[in-house]
């Protein structure tokens, strides 16, 4: 591709993405009011009850085995108060970003299967936060859920290109990253990075969608960066769900090393995601 055609297939890409759908006022004002230090679990509550369907997701949510509640949640105030403000404010915001892609499995890409990984991405990133007691780790559980939209951008917004790419990857033993860039001109991270600016995400959810694949080029949220890459490193590895890439990658030494990653507590770390992965099956189908 010459820099020409490589310019206008950029612009072409970027148009698309300014014409994305903004996310629902609901879930602007829940992202406005939770970095309020005023706001109550009622404040809170009554922003999120005015869409029903997001309501019942939350709920459905919040009473899933993932949280093993030994009592029903009944409504979003109670749901506020047991999980706190960031999880609903993540499973809110969640849900709304993924109602925007909805489409139909093709031998090349299953929307089942790349959710699932999706999933996986987030409980192992999750894991690791904990592991190392990060500030968030409920952000971490939603960038890891979130890490790969522009591969959703793509596989809706250009279809035709996109299965091009998921077939040269395949059989040319190349990381879709690469295959992006080879043929597309621009990768998914950098599709992902101009949505979460389109939608206002949080930073830290940006910087694990915009530098899950080089984490070192993330400054201010380098630890969110490396816990997206790792996560979505062990993921693959352990062929949870399906991402589109064929090629499987060693765990970084930056990753290792930040997370005190040896072989056995890798091992360690994957039992642990199985059994987790177990209770989250309302995850994995949140999108049907």
């Amino acid at each position: 591709m010459d820099p020409k055609e490589q310019e206008e297939a950029i612009s072409k890409i970027l148009s698309k993405i300014k014409a994305l759908p903004t996310l629902s006022i609901v879930v602007a004002k829940v992202i406005q009011v939770v970095s309020n230090p005023l706001t109550s679990a009622s404040d809170l509550s009554k922003i999120i009850t005015v869409d029903q369907a997001l309501t019942a997701k939350v709920l459905r949510l919040a009473n899933s085995a993932f949280y093993g509640f030994p009592f029903r949640i009944k409504n979003i105030t109670q749901a506020v108060s047991i999980l706190g403000f960031d999880t609903i404010r993540n499973l809110a915001l969640t849900v709304s970003v993924y109602k925007v892609f909805t489409g139909e499995s093709t031998s090349e890409f299953s929307h089942q299967d790349f959710w699932k990984h999706c999933v996986g991405v987030a409980i192992c990133a999750n894991l690791l936060a904990k592991k190392i007691k990060y500030r968030s780790p409920e952000g971490a559980f939603t960038a890891g859920l979130l890490h790969d939209i522009g591969k959703n951008f793509f596989e809706q917004y250009m279809h035709k290109e996109y299965s091009e790419v998921l077939k040269y990857a395949r059989e040319n033993n190349r990381s879709m990253y690469e295959s992006e860039k080879e043929l597309l001109s621009i990768d998914h991270t950098v599709v992902g990075k101009l949505m979460a600016e389109k939608w206002n995400l949080p930073h830290e959810l940006a910087a694990g969608i915009a530098s899950h694949h080089n984490p070192e080029s993330e400054k201010e949220e380098n630890v969110m960066a490396h816990l997206i890459n790792v996560a979505d490193t062990i993921c693959k590895k352990k062929g949870i769900g399906f991402s589109g890439d064929y090629v499987q990658l060693p765990v970084s030494k930056e990753g290792r090393e930040l997370f005190s990653l040896n072989d056995e507590g890798e091992q360690e770390l994957m039992t642990l995601l199985d059994k987790e992965l177990k209770e989250a099956e309302t995850f994995v189908n949140m999108p049907q």
